[in-house]
């Protein structure tokens, strides 16, 4: 039983800091004597060393204002209630020591806690008595720029930053009281999210209540708790102190469920006994500790203590909480208590009674003696088959390989092979992602237990359940025990080449329990047979020389994506069998020849030459010669090696930026097929992905994520549309700095088979490369795409048409020119896009106007046959005209300009 890896700080004795919304942060050594320093400086600044005031309790008088105003920031930072903990959690006292009329003792105990309240707001506090107000402000953002560096505060500290760097446009010299008013809403969106207590007392004691909830309903789903939510809230009113609920809970509640706290307030209130309800919720957090729900526990004991310090502060700001009775001590002491290291003694009953060896074990399900197998060229797991099928103990089989090997078939083989008395269970890693703790191993205890004794458990991906950062370690352990518990369980567990290595990595124990066959890559001869099987679905056959054709070509073709091993015999059997019905002749047996197999499978679909169409792509000059220069690079480095010289392969992977429809996917995807041409890549196929392929939504997913992404795109080219967005979020814990981490080292390990392209907006992709120090030195090439100019656009316009089977009328070229030089060109700017989207309008606009002149003159001539006359009937539109878009097809932009915008979309 361990602590998620992020609290184990918790367990030592290193100096902590642990604001419970942020976690547990180690303190760089000197670093707070740095900010000592930082803040005395600023003391005995000339612009602040005769503001002093005598006014302050807890600091040497005269005091300085800057040390006062410094005072309350600290007190204000971690959050208004919020739970400051760890060995290092006294801020004012290691901060300001100096300065302080009273110090007393540093606590370096772990478990000591505090909840400061924090009155303090921007602009200023007790700067408010500097004669000059300007002063006073410049100074409190001084302030704020000595506490620089204590990574629990960072976030909070840069939103009260950004709100001093754009500051409301107000006189200075209001009362204190009204310039905050101002401030406050001048805060914008990313300010208030980091500091929501700028939303006012009734704004956060909202948000509070809305965390509250979140953290009462996760912990009661782990460990439930016989209560509703409504008792649960009067009762923290209670122990609060408070005689009535707070008329703001209206606002921040809702009236109904406000109405229902005042009904049950006096019912609770009788006979509520605070040291009682201290010990059940201790008791509660500590069963949801030990399921798991270590970071639930610490967020509910934030909000409730939050709570408690917001309401006893109505209709003010939050204060420090009076005596309120929320167990956080306890629940740390419990946390250190259950987790920390410990010494063990074995004890002697665990010899004295145990099992005689050669005591009889309960008998399994009687297993079938013989097994026939249908796998190809796997002797390793037919021989693992052959012993388990026969062994009368549970079967505990691990099939490790690579995808595509045979490993499904051979669980489904043993299945049949074993005749128990239910179809085997399959559940995959898929079923456990993302899942809390309890809910993954509520279902792993539930999958055990259903299959135990007459049912084969087989689970896809085992390597991928025990190696997620998250749920994995703990699910490990489960199984371990599950196997103990249930000694009739059988299982077949499938996972990648080297899983049981990286199983072994985070349980030792656990592959131990198993036997363990791996899967190999096939060879020639086990191709060919694979080939014969799928002909043999199409109801075809093959000459020997045509199997060994096939064969020869299959091991040869590299894999892409998951077109890989035994899946590309029946990829080679599709393409051929067509070809073979097409030649056979009347009701002769079709039969695939040698002649019928291709020299090559392009498993990419990349037929054609792609330095000619690289070269045939309207503008785009200088995106050409950077291709030209990367090609000849290439090049010379092949003839370096064919002479014997010593060659270092370069790094591949680059940077696209340039506005939207420039033709950066285009380019990408040539560049792989390029780089195939030049033996670079084994397959060239492009694999095209966004921030949402690679940032998961809870914790663990994001990095398996990431690794199936670049599985997919080994051997050809990853292109990441608007990388940037990978570190632009404005949410605390946003994974995608770990999507980029997880990038970064698969990059390296795969740097022979794989081009990674990041693409974007010129200045947010240099943002995105500055955002990781090991990004820049990754994508040493960097292509710029210019906007095109109108008339490569006209070009572009007449290219697409002409793809569509339109051709333009004469004059129309002109009209869109004029269109082009009043669109509007920003950074969203379509190019590319905007011609196809523009030629999508005029395609449209020209079906209906073709189509309504046949529907006249289909009305014209039904109406003069009618009347007996004959005269000039409106004209049914020629095929010529059917094909050509006029000036009139074109979209009315030059008289609605603004409708550009529509279609840069």
């Amino acid at each position: 039983m361990r602590l998620p890896e992020h609290l184990e700080l918790l367990l030592t004795d290193e100096p902590v800091l642990d604001v419970y919304a942020y976690g547990p942060w180690r303190v760089p050594d000197g670093l707070f004597a740095e900010i000592s320093d930082r803040i005395d400086a600023l003391a005995a600044d000339p612009r602040a060393v005769e503001l002093t005031t005598d006014e302050h309790k807890l600091l040497t008088l005269p005091a300085s204002l800057v040390t006062a105003e410094i005072f309350g920031i600290l007190a204000f930072l971690p959050g208004g209630g919020a739970i400051k903990a760890g060995s290092y959690s006294q801020l004012p006292e290691r901060l300001l020591h100096r300065h302080l009329v009273n110090p007393g003792p540093l606590s370096t105990r772990m478990t000591r806690w505090d909840a400061p309240g924090g009155r303090w707001r921007p602009p200023v506090d007790w700067l408010i008595e500097a004669p000059d107000r300007e002063l006073a402000i410049e100074l409190a953002r001084e302030c704020l720029v000595v506490l620089e560096g204590i990574a629990p505060l960072e976030e909070r500290r840069r939103a009260l930053l950004r709100l001093y760097d754009d500051p409301p446009p107000c006189d200075v010299n209001l009362p204190k009281m009204e310039l905050r008013e101002h401030w406050h809403d001048r805060a914008d969106e990313q300010v208030l999210a980091a500091v929501p207590e700028l939303l006012g007392p009734v704004g956060y004691l909202e948000w509070v209540c809305q965390g509250l909830l979140a953290a009462y309903e996760h912990l009661t789903s782990v460990a439930p708790r016989d209560e509703k939510v409504e008792s649960h809230l009067v009762q923290l009113l209670l122990q609060g102190s408070l005689e009535q609920v707070p008329a703001e809970l209206a606002a921040a509640l809702g009236e109904d469920r406000y109405h229902e706290l005042q009904q049950r307030f006096p019912v609770e209130r009788r006979g509520f006994k605070a040291g009682a309800w201290q010990e059940q919720t201790r008791a509660w957090l500590v069963r949801a500790l030990v399921s798991g729900a270590a970071d639930a526990c610490r967020a509910w004991l934030d909000m409730a203590m939050r709570f408690v310090a917001i309401v006893q502060g109505l209709p003010s700001d939050p204060w420090f909480p009076k005596a309120e009775w929320i167990p956080v001590g306890q629940f740390q002491t419990d946390l250190r208590r259950l987790y920390a290291p410990r010494r063990r003694v074995v004890n002697p009953l665990t010899e004295t009674l145990k099992v005689p060896e050669g005591a009889p074990a309960p008998e399994p399900a009687r297993l079938r003696p013989d097994l026939a197998t249908s796998l190809v060229g796997q002797p390793e797991v037919v021989r693992a088959l052959d012993e388990l099928t026969r062994d009368k103990r549970p079967v505990r089989l691990l099939l490790a390989g690579p995808d595509g090997t045979g490993k499904r078939d051979a669980a489904q083989e043993l299945g049949r092979a074993l005749a128990l008395g239910r179809d085997p269970l399959w559940v995959t890693a898929n079923l456990y992602a993302g899942q809390r703790l309890s809910d993954a191993v509520a279902k792993l205890h539930a999958d055990a237990r259903d299959c135990a004794g007459d049912r084969l458990l087989i689970i896809e991906g085992l390597d991928g359940i025990v190696a997620d950062p998250g749920n994995g370690e703990a699910l490990a352990d489960e199984l371990h025990r599950l196997l103990a518990v249930y000694p009739d369980l059988q299982i077949a567990a499938l996972c990648d080449a080297g899983g049981d290595e990286r199983i072994a990595e985070v349980n030792p124990v656990l592959p131990q329990r198993f036997r363990i066959a791996r899967t190999r890559p096939f060879g020639a001869a086990e191709h060919a047979e694979l080939f014969r099987r799928a002909l043999d679905r199409h109801g075809l056959r093959a000459t020997r020389h045509a199997l060994d054709a096939a064969g020869a070509l299959l091991a040869a073709t590299p894999p892409m994506q998951t077109l890989r091993n035994a899946r590309l015999a029946p990829y080679l059997a599709d393409q051929v069998a067509a070809a073979a019905r097409a030649r056979a002749a009347g009701d002769a047996e079709p039969v695939v020849r040698k002649q019928d197999i291709p020299a090559a499978l392009d498993t990419a679909r990349s037929a054609g030459d792609p330095l000619a169409e690289l070269r045939d792509l309207t503008g785009l000059e200088t995106v050409k010669h950077e291709i030209a220069l990367l090609v000849a690079g290439t090049h010379a480095a092949r003839l370096r090696s064919e002479s014997g010289l010593k060659i270092t392969p370069p790094t591949r992977h680059m940077v696209f930026t340039g506005n939207p429809g420039t033709g950066k996917t285009m380019v990408a995807r040539l560049l792989g097929r390029i780089y195939k041409r030049l033996g670079v890549l084994s397959s060239g196929h492009l694999v095209e992905a966004s921030r949402a392929h690679l940032v998961g939504e809870y914790i663990g997913q994001t990095a398996p994520r990431t690794r199936r992404l670049v599985e997919r795109a080994l051997g050809g080219v990853l292109f990441i549309d608007e990388a940037y967005t990978l570190t632009q979020s404005p949410l605390k814990g946003d994974y995608g700095h770990e999507a980029i981490a997880e990038l970064v080292k698969l990059m390296e390990d795969h740097r022979d088979d794989l081009v990674v392209v990041v693409a974007g907006y010129q200045q947010e992709m240099a943002e995105f490369l500055a955002a990781n120090p090991g990004l820049d030195s990754r994508f040493p090439k960097q292509i710029h795409f210019p906007d095109y100019t109108d008339d490569e656009l006209i070009t572009v316009f007449e290219q697409l048409a002409a793809a569509d089977g339109f051709r333009l009328a004469p004059g129309t070229a002109e009209v869109l020119r004029t269109m082009l030089r009043r669109a509007p060109r920003g950074p969203s700017f379509g190019n590319g896009r905007l011609m196809r989207n523009l030629l999508d309008v005029a395609v449209a606009n020209q079906a209906d106007r073709v189509a309504s002149a046949a529907v006249s003159a289909k009305r014209a001539g039904k109406d003069e046959a009618g009347k007996g006359r004959k005269g000039a009937a409106p004209r049914v539109p020629t095929k010529k005209e059917l094909v050509t878009l006029t000036a009139e097809d074109l979209p009315p932009l030059l008289d609605h300009p603004e409708e550009f915008f529509g279609l840069y979309l």
